[in-house]
């Protein structure tokens, strides 16, 4: 089993929030892979119309008639609806139906009610249950003994910083708030630790920072808590979840699609990736990508997902969003690709020529023509499209005046950025360009 499974395995079917106990030992476990500082913020905290929710436990969650149990809501960390006030007495099953939240299209399932943490001031109580038991519910009085317990606590937000030659920051980002939901949350976060694992094995000209916070609430008061000359510093970003399905790869695009991590992702995901889809910001599913992108802030930050069009994938904000529905290789195909839009940020420059005239490639003294039929810059790898090289060999003399970077030059000729890297470090080693540092980003 892999790293990330073992960590999906650790979490499944803990009850977390943006502020309980569950949190604190899904924080403990992920403490384990990752030295993480360790932010705290207290419960009631405001900024900007946000309030961060107390600390929430469930202990009773009865619902009977006649004496009969009916439906315990503590047997699932979905049972009841998330900050549900506690209530106890005798209602009707009018007014119970008021109170139970469930998914006709998914009948066995029971719902993530998550509504209350981000608007703790509306105080309701209810129980999430499946539609197969709602629909059977009979006429007459229910007894309902509701008891939570609303403590004063601490947020906790998750950092660690990767820290590069430059003080320019990406940022990575995934959530650990949802109760009970694996794909929604800790698929995300567990790509994100196995990503900073590798990138501490190397150095690295940029730094990276993953942040695991509470959905939107983590980063609005994480991001309110910084200098600005820090913040300046963050550059771009990911946003990460719902990567472990099995479905093909879903880009959302940062706020003005034109962004250079826009531009990376779609380069790698069209070569590395079995396929992908794509659209405008918050069009494919929303999530702290627009804190980041929030006025003062504005970090061009894209979302990856594994989403599907409208319906994003069938068990989302479900009961039945567990590790079984994970597939292995996904994430390790989600690690693949992040890896190789690291590397492009890494590696991605400029050429400055360092010859006159014409450079006969085909010369043993140079070595570097592309012959039909094979791809000298590239061992054990099937050579791409020959006419595309051809082309590429005919441009890149005059590409070497500082004025293209090396991924606008793959994109220009439709050649993966590693390929065309590889074949264009051959001509630094011939002595014939330098790769130049400019500002990408």
């Amino acid at each position: 089993m892999s790293s990330m499974m073992k960590i999906l395995e650790k979490v499944s079917g803990l009850a977390v929030a943006p502020v309980s106990s569950d949190t604190d030992k899904q924080n403990d476990i992920l403490c384990q892979e990752l030295p993480f500082k360790v932010l705290e913020y207290p419960t009631g905290s405001k900024h900007n119309g946000w309030i961060i929710p107390h600390n929430w436990e469930v202990l009773k969650a009865e619902i009977k008639k006649d004496g009969k149990l009916i439906y315990d809501g503590k047997k699932h960390p979905l049972g009841v609806i998330g900050l549900s006030e506690p209530f106890s007495g005798t209602v009707s099953l009018s007014e119970l139906k008021k109170h139970l939240y469930f998914f006709e299209k998914s009948p066995e399932d029971i719902v993530y009610h998550c509504d209350q943490y981000y608007k703790p001031y509306k105080k309701l109580w209810g129980f999430s249950v499946p539609y197969n038991l709602y629909k059977t519910l009979t006429a007459g009085d229910y007894d309902v003994e509701l008891i939570t317990l609303h403590t004063e606590g601490r947020m906790k937000v998750l950092e660690y910083t990767l820290q590069g030659k430059s003080p320019k920051t990406i940022i990575f980002n995934a959530h650990n708030c949802h109760a009970a939901q694996i794909n929604d949350g800790p698929a995300g976060y567990a790509v994100l630790v196995e990503v900073m694992k590798k990138l501490s094995q190397q150095s690295t000209k940029y730094s990276y920072r993953l942040i695991i916070a509470p959905e939107h609430i983590g980063t609005v008061f994480y991001l309110a808590s910084l200098k600005p000359k820090e913040i300046d510093n963050f550059k771009l970003g990911i946003f990460m979840e719902m990567v472990g399905n099995d479905n093909e790869f879903a880009l959302q695009q940062s706020f003005t699609g034109e962004s250079y991590i826009d531009k990376i992702a779609h380069h790698i995901l069209k070569f590395d990736a079995a396929s992908y889809w794509s659209d405008t910001f918050r069009k494919i599913v929303g999530n702290d990508e627009s804190v980041w992108e929030a006025p003062g802030y504005e970090v061009p930050m894209i979302s990856l997902s594994r989403c599907e069009p409208k319906t994003l994938y069938p068990q989302y904000h479900l009961s039945s969003d567990t590790v079984d529905i994970i597939k292995p290789e996904k994430l390790e195909e989600t690690v693949d690709v992040t890896m190789a839009m690291i590397d492009v940020i890494e590696k991605n420059c400029y050429l400055k020529r360092k010859f006159t005239g014409l450079i006969a490639l085909s010369n043993p003294q140079y070595d570097l023509y592309i012959s039909p039929g094979s791809d000298p810059s590239i061992k054990n790898e099937a050579l791409a499209d020959q006419a595309k090289w051809s082309e590429l060999m005919n441009y890149l003399p005059r590409y070497f005046d500082e004025s293209i970077s090396i991924l606008d030059i793959a994109i220009k000729h439709d050649l993966p950025f590693r390929q065309v890297y590889a074949y264009l470090l051959k001509f630094k080693e011939k002595g014939l360009v330098e790769f130049i540092e400019k500002d990408l980003f």
